[in-house]
């Protein structure tokens, strides 16, 4: 038998049977054609059972829409089942013997109590969005049943009175034995005492007028109980300003009901007013709100204002609004829709059955579960729409991309399945499309401190950021960043075996640094540590990323192209970056190229396809690298020249083993049992450290300041101006060993001797002296050794005599001894084309001259001098740069 047949053959034999088939069921009405308390809503006189045609036919002058309806309809309604199960229930019941019907014999069934009866069906609920308040621009956790539906807990006082249920197309309806009169649905918590109660008939209206008015909000159901709850109010606040935020139910030729009862029930107040939607079509506040925004609806509540005994106050034409399609109205049972459930989106087409008067639904399938939560928008004001999907997760898909191929390739990615129907596809592109009144989140594919929480690269936000974020990004080490073990064990078994380790604490003191560097504005930078394949460089640093996630899964590599350390750079913006072994495989250029990339902080400029440019890229980071050579040696040995101002955004580091082992036999056992440590306890530190840093931002910042002072004492003023550059980081690092003491344990005697250590074995390899100059030197100087006796004519000169091929200059011993120094005429082509080649020429010659390789003329402005008289030339001077060899200092 189908269920329309089951159907047809209940109401067939339940004819004439009705008035005890109803308490068999456990449905109590009153004597047919007699009113009484309504099984529904719990009114005590507005029920009609009226079993005219005896088919259980009845209705509810106080229920919510459907009000009336026969026998199974009824018990429907009464028990939030299906007519299908109430159908199910009838037939077991007529079964059974039926005693005649005799009201007062007829069996009751043992009333719930109602506060019972909520408390169970709040404990079936789960806290969520619900689906029909965020259609209309609601988000607010709520309490949802199992199939979406919003329940919402209705009282009177601190005395729980019922329950209104409302499904996710709108449909409502009170639990059986609510007692509706008086009663209401706040939308806060009761106050001992307040300034002002408004009160609204739906809820979703009551949540609009929170936004509206400051003051206690009630929703009181509809407008019939709009009497009884301002009674209840004017007696629980006395001294309070009681607001009506009535509906205006205005229709043509017909009373307009809700500002009728509005006005009803503050009559008898001196303190009650009333405000209508100041509107020419039928309207609530709600409506309101979504069509002209939350100012503008603001505006026309309080200009709308108006007491009854004082006569209607005249509305300005500023504040009338016209509402057309946006009236939130009692959905037609045949109009189609979609559907969410657990199994999906299902596009539902009702239709009307000719023979049995029952609607059918048939469907089709739209996509796997997801449901709009949110709107979004990013640094660049680009558009999106936030989906939740699976088990929480969600997904922000680009406005433009909505409905074509590429925004359905996107959903598929995610692991959700949409229908390959092209009408069906497009059914579900609106759908999502219509919401529109979402709460805005702020979107963001940049890692690191956002709206006053930071985002990890992973997209997990650690702290409660000012607006909701969501992470849109990606790193290739994502998943590295997961947490074993606790801060404490980090601290016990990491940390504590590199106490007194300056290069490991060291190494760890720039891990520290990262995520404050957001905080302190610190500029990028890193450490390149390196050393022989036994010397521990990688579980030095091993151990330092080990503050944030897996070691193994967050080592990244140099061997890529500079736009993909870029795309790194950002998804670690303000965090750790950790490149390991910068010599295997990796083209020398690309490192080149890739590192001056990584600590400009900036990407390229590239042209948008709309036309224009898309938006530059920029970045705060620290790096961590490793190798067996430090990166100028890297580099030089494979011809690229490494510029003064690359060496110190990458410090390098030349590290030594481990000299304080703890309780562990060797130096290998050492290593090992770090080796093993960090692998088991990893990314809890770091989390703490940054929900440290984003409650101590001032100590933060006054940390860096405090150390930026004591390194600018500590370096001699004649020390390089590199050296002075550097010492920023150095200062960095120290800030952020000492602040961090809380997350490593350390001493902060031993955290200032570590990184004094470190400067001191950097400074060694660095050199004092002004590192750009040095090289200008360097560069000088192998040119003239090169080419001094091969290019460079001597004088007096005779070109038939010794041809010179490719001139450079001319050269000329000043004094008659060997032992006179000789002076180069670097002729311009030469001097700015080769040996200043990769400099400013101008910049170049200025630091020969400072060191007294190059001799300014005493007349004019520049660096170029004239060559001796050249007989070959007509004895003419020529133009040159006056240059001389100089002595090394230790000779």
């Amino acid at each position: 038998m189908t269920n329309i047949d089951l159907i047809r053959e209940v109401k067939r034999n339940a004819v004439n049977h009705w008035g005890s088939v109803l308490p068999a069921c456990g449905v109590d009405v009153p004597e047919r054609g007699k009113h009484g308390a309504c099984p529904v809503c719990g009114g005590t006189d507005r029920f009609h059972f009226i079993d005219d045609h005896r088919n259980g036919n009845w209705f509810c002058r106080q229920c919510d829409a459907p009000n009336h309806g026969d026998g199974l309809d009824l018990i429907a309604k009464v028990k939030g089942i299906s007519v299908l199960d109430a159908a199910k229930e009838v037939s077991q019941a007529l079964s059974l013997p039926l005693p005649e019907r005799a009201r007062q014999e007829a069996p009751k069934s043992a009333a719930q109590p109602i506060a019972e009866k909520v408390r169970k069906l709040v404990a079936q609920t789960t806290t969520g969005q619900s689906a029909y308040l965020t259609t209309k621009g609601h988000t607010c956790p709520v309490r949802l049943l199992e199939d979406g539906s919003l329940l919402l807990v209705i009282r009177r006082g601190d005395e729980v009175t019922g329950a209104q249920i409302i499904r996710p197309d709108g449909e409502k309806r009170l639990i059986a034995g609510t007692r509706k009169k008086g009663s209401f649905i706040p939308v806060s918590e009761l106050p001992e005492t307040t300034d002002t109660v408004l009160i609204a008939e739906g809820y979703a209206t009551a949540l609009t007028v929170a936004q509206l008015h400051d003051g206690l909000v009630l929703a009181a159901i509809d407008e019939g109980n709009l009497l009884p709850v301002t009674e209840w109010a004017a007696g629980r606040y006395p001294e309070a300003k009681i607001i009506i935020a009535a509906d205006n139910d205005i229709k043509p030729g017909q009373p307009n009901v809700g500002k009728i009862s509005a006005e009803k029930a503050v009559k008898s107040f001196h303190r009650g007013w009333v405000t209508l939607p100041p509107t020419e079509d039928k309207a609530d506040w709600d409506d309101c709100r979504q069509q002209y925004g939350t100012e503008a609806a603001k505006q026309a509540f309080s200009k709308g204002l108006y007491q009854v005994n004082a006569g209607e106050a005249e509305m300005t034409s500023s504040v009338v609004i016209k509402l057309d399609d946006h009236r939130a109205k009692e959905r037609d049972p045949l109009i189609p829709f979609v559907d969410t459930r657990k199994e999906g989106l299902f596009y539902v087409i009702p239709k009307l059955d000719k023979e049995t008067g029952e609607i059918i639904r048939p469907e089709q399938w739209l996509s796997d579960p997801m449901k709009p939560v949110a709107r979004g928008m990013n640094e660049y004001d680009e558009h999106y729409l936030i989906i939740e999907y699976g088990r929480g997760k969600t997904k922000a898909l680009p406005n433009e991309g909505m409905g074509d191929r590429e925004g359905w390739k996107s959903l598929r990615r995610t692991g959700v399945n949409v229908t390959a129907k092209p009408a069906m596809r497009n059914i579900l592109s609106d759908w999502l499309d219509s919401h529109r009144h979402l709460e805005t989140w702020s979107i963001t594919h940049k890692s690191g401190w956002h709206k006053g929480a930071y985002i990890m690269p992973d997209g997990s936000v650690i702290g409660t950021p000012d607006q909701p974020v969501l992470f849109n990004g990606q790193s290739a080490a994502a998943t590295a960043y997961q947490v074993s073990g606790t801060a404490e064990s980090w601290r016990n078994e990491v940390a504590r075996l590199a106490d007194g380790n300056i290069f490991m604490m060291f190494a760890i003191g720039a891990a520290l640094a990262a995520p404050m560097s957001g905080i302190t504005m610190a500029d990028s930078f890193g450490i390149h540590i390196y050393a022989q394949s036994t010397a521990g460089k990688s579980t030095t640093a091993d151990m330092a990323v080990s503050l944030y996630g897996h070691p193994d899964l967050q080592r990244l590599t140099w061997y890529g192209t500079a736009y993909g350390i870029a795309n790194e750079a950002v998804a670690h913006n303000d965090g750790l970056l950790y490149l390991d072994e910068v010599g295997q495989g990796a083209d020398p250029k690309h490192v080149y190229k890739s590192a001056y990339t990584l600590f400009n902080g900036k990407g390229k400029i590239q042209g948008a396809k709309d036309g224009g440019n898309r938006p530059m890229e920029n970045w705060r980071t620290v790096a961590i690298s490793t190798g067996e050579k430090d990166i100028e040696t890297f580099l030089l040995n494979a011809g690229v020249k490494v510029n003064a101002g690359q060496l110190v955004r990458l410090l390098n580091i030349p590290i030594e083993r481990a000299t304080e082992l703890h309780e562990c036999e060797s130096g290998k056992h050492h290593a090992d049992t770090l080796k093993v440590n960090c692998r088991a306890h990893y990314g809890s530190a770091g989390r703490h450290w940054i929900e440290y840093l984003s409650a101590h931002k001032n100590e933060a910042r006054e940390a860096y300041h405090t150390a930026q002072k004591r390194w600018n004492k500590l370096i001699p003023a004649n020390y390089g101006e590199q050296v002075h550059r550097a010492s920023d980081r150095f200062a960095a690092i120290e800030a952020a060993l000492l602040t961090g003491r809380i997350i490593t344990g350390w001493s902060e005697q031993d955290c200032r001797d570590a990184i004094q250590a470190v400067f001191n074995v950097w400074l060694a390899e660095f050199g004092t002296g002004n590192k750009e100059i040095e090289q200008i030197v360097e560069q000088a100087t192998a040119f003239l050794n090169t080419y001094g006796m091969s290019r460079y004519a001597p004088l007096p000169y005779d070109e038939r005599d010794m041809p010179v091929r490719d001139l450079a200059g001319y050269r000329e011993r000043k004094g008659g001894h060997d032992d006179a120094p000789i002076i180069f005429y670097t002729l311009p082509s030469a001097f700015k084309q080769e040996m200043a080649k990769g400099f400013n020429a101008e910049s170049f010659a200025a630091a020969l001259t400072t060191i007294g390789m190059l001799k300014k003329p005493a007349r004019g402005k520049g660096y170029q001098g004239r060559t001796p008289r050249l007989k070959h030339l007509g004895n003419t001077q020529q133009r040159a740069y006056v240059m001389m060899l100089i002595q090394d200092e230790e000779e």
